[in-house]
């Protein structure tokens, strides 16, 4: 099929990853650091990553473990779709290979994915909808990646290809797609500001 008429029916799926426990964040367990309150919304870190990928890419799936009632009930408040994954608590990898097997059994048609992180809540919508944007014009069958960059570092989220898929759902444990991204054609976006960058991993950076 032509590039062209693979980009006039791009089908991007948003996937959002929230199945991690945040230890470093309380090694006790007892806060969640993704139910933790932004101080300049007083929002959830999840909500706001939830929400921002929901505004970009209505129909976005968040991948979670079971048990985790809290977090569903954040991201239906933020409009994402949830999937409630028991490989997820393996780690990362095995949750966004969850994701990624069950958006293409829900919608074969998908062209490619935009993954974004549940611990990045400063993230912008519209850093997202540019990835979405530039993804959407690259073939399905082709290898390519798209990312924001803020003074030479990759940031969140990432868009893949359909091409990507079948690495995608071979990933297992605490190993996400990182490592696919070494010598991948990545088509950057250059980004003003840290927001692409900055995660939630102790107390502090909520500071």
């Amino acid at each position: 099929m032509p590039a062209q008429s693979e980009k006039a029916i791009a089908m991007i799926q948003g996937i959002l990853l929230a199945a991690g426990l945040g230890q470093r964040f309380d090694p006790s367990g007892e806060k969640d650091k993704l139910l933790q309150a932004r101080p300049d919304s007083g929002k959830p870190v999840l909500w706001h990553s939830g929400r921002a990928m929901f505004e970009a890419l209505p129909g976005t799936l968040a991948v979670i473990q079971g048990h985790q009632p809290k977090r569903v009930h954040c991201l239906f408040d933020a409009g994402c779709e949830v999937l409630i994954s028991p490989e997820a608590q393996h780690g990362m990898g095995s949750a966004l290979a969850a994701a990624v097997r069950h958006c293409l059994e829900k919608k074969p048609g998908i062209t490619g994915f935009v993954i974004s992180l549940g611990d990045m809540p400063w993230v912008p919508a519209q850093a997202i909808a540019q990835v979405h944007a530039a993804l959407a014009k690259s073939s399905a069958q082709e290898l390519r990646a798209v990312a924001p960059y803020f003074d030479g570092k990759r940031g969140h989220p990432v868009g893949l290809t359909r091409a990507w898929a079948a690495s995608l759902i071979a990933l297992q444990g605490d190993v996400g797609a990182k490592h696919l991204l070494r010598d991948a054609e990545i088509i950057a976006i250059d980004w003003p500001t840290a927001d692409v960058l900055r995660d939630v991993d102790v107390p502090e950076d909520l500071a």
